[in-house]
């Protein structure tokens, strides 16, 4: 049927549950819609240090794990390589310029010999019974290695 002012939407509208519904103040709105606001930026800033505090923990998590690659380094310099080479130093300076002169005169004469007696020499098809280029003859106890050893 008919309403008042001839349109039942707007009319309808203004009533809840048989109450007129009252339109909100300006500045309770805006008072409503400055919280949402501040809880929006809140939110974000919330999200943001989260961010921030996830960074900082990769971040120290990568300069630990560089420290201890740093640290494990170090030991093994310490326990492993410098008294590797060391030793070895000791070992090149234990020697004589004659005796090393010796040792490749000999393994020279090995070579040719080998040479004369085959005609060719290929690393891939030799015989370690009766030349191993990779065997020192001359060589100190501590440098041999059975599996090399000339039948």
């Amino acid at each position: 049927m008919g309403s008042v002012d001839g349109s039942e939407g707007p009319w309808l509208q203004r009533f809840a549950n048989g109450k007129p519904v009252r339109k909100p103040k300006p500045w309770k709105a805006a008072a409503v819609q400055s919280r949402d606001i501040i809880a929006s930026v809140q939110c974000i800033l919330d999200r943001e240090n989260f961010v921030r505090e996830v960074d900082r923990y990769l971040r120290h998590n990568d300069f630990l794990n560089l420290r201890k690659k740093e640290l494990l380094y170090k030991k093994y310099l310490e326990d492993v390589s410098e008294p590797f080479v060391q030793k070895m130093k000791d070992r090149m300076d234990s020697q004589s310029q004659r005796e090393v002169q010796k040792r490749r005169q000999e393994q020279l004469s090995q070579y040719l010999n080998y040479c004369t007696k085959k005609g060719y020499v290929f690393l891939d098809e030799y015989d370690p019974s009766e030349y191993d280029p990779f065997f020192q003859k001359m060589c100190t106890d501590s440098w041999k290695d059975g599996s090399h050893q000339p039948a």
